[in-house]
């Protein structure tokens, strides 16, 4: 990653430490995609901002395990605010999950200040790309169901595959079914083409792929933290970062 980390920023090298280094005090944030809003919570903790979450998961925004502003969305993704309400906009590592894309990105366009910034990250399309194994459920259908029953239980697998409340299979659209890959041209074509103008790329990683891979298959010892922050450090191939600016 060639991004500086300032003093301050908890995340180190990775797509929260990309967008912290972004969101400037005394401004007014989304995070959309927020999860259970971890993200949120640790910036609040080092800058004075206004920071808001949406996601599609019900139950964890019922739960609010770090007790923020967090709202839920329906399936057509529309936000409750009114036009040109933040300044900031970050959606990190959620764009590949989502059928329709420029849908999303138009209605962030409304809400986002002229001159507003948005914090883009997704996979980036890499050598090691064939090995993410976010795409294993589409790939090997039965044997990820095998797997993770037997790891967690068939009534889990039902509810978070097959009748998943949110109108996802596990953490990705229905329509879409596939976890994507962007090359910088097709990222800034995208986001282009939404009212944004692209201001910088970066990444990080190589071998993240390849780690992931090996976590799962039982080699996790193998694995040192020390070698993960050193690849996401020195190379930036395996996820695409993005800044862009709302013309």
């Amino acid at each position: 990653m060639e991004t500086k980390l300032s003093i301050n920023n908890p995340f180190g090298y990775s797509r929260y430490g990309f967008a912290f280094e972004y969101i400037k005090n005394n401004t007014k944030c989304l995070d959309f995609g927020c999860f259970d809003g971890k993200f949120i919570y640790k910036s609040l903790k080092y800058k004075n901002i206004e920071f808001i979450g949406v996601d599609r998961n019900v139950e964890i925004i019922k739960k609010n395990p770090y007790k923020l502003k967090l709202i839920n969305i329906n399936s057509n993704n529309n936000l409750p605010f009114k036009n040109e309400t933040f300044n900031y906009i970050s959606i990190l590592d959620v764009i590949e999950h989502i059928y329709d894309q420029k849908k999303i990105l138009i209605e962030l366009n409304r809400i986002l200040k002229k001159g507003g910034i948005i914090i883009i990250t997704v996979p980036r399309k890499h050598i090691f790309s064939f090995l993410d194994t976010g795409n294993y459920k589409f790939i090997f259908t039965k044997l990820h169901k095998i797997y993770y029953i037997l790891k967690n239980s068939k009534s889990e697998y039902k509810e978070r595959y097959l009748e998943n409340p949110n109108g996802l299979i596990g953490d990705v659209e229905i329509e879409k079914s596939w976890h994507q890959h962007f090359n910088e041209k097709e990222l800034a074509d995208l986001i282009n083409g939404c009212g944004f103008s692209v201001v910088y790329f970066d990444g990080t990683g190589l071998f993240a792929r390849v780690f992931s891979v090996l976590k799962l298959f039982g080699f996790k010892l193998l694995i040192s933290n020390k070698m993960i922050k050193n690849d996401y450090k020195n190379f930036k191939k395996a996820n695409l970062f993005c800044v862009a600016k709302k013309e």
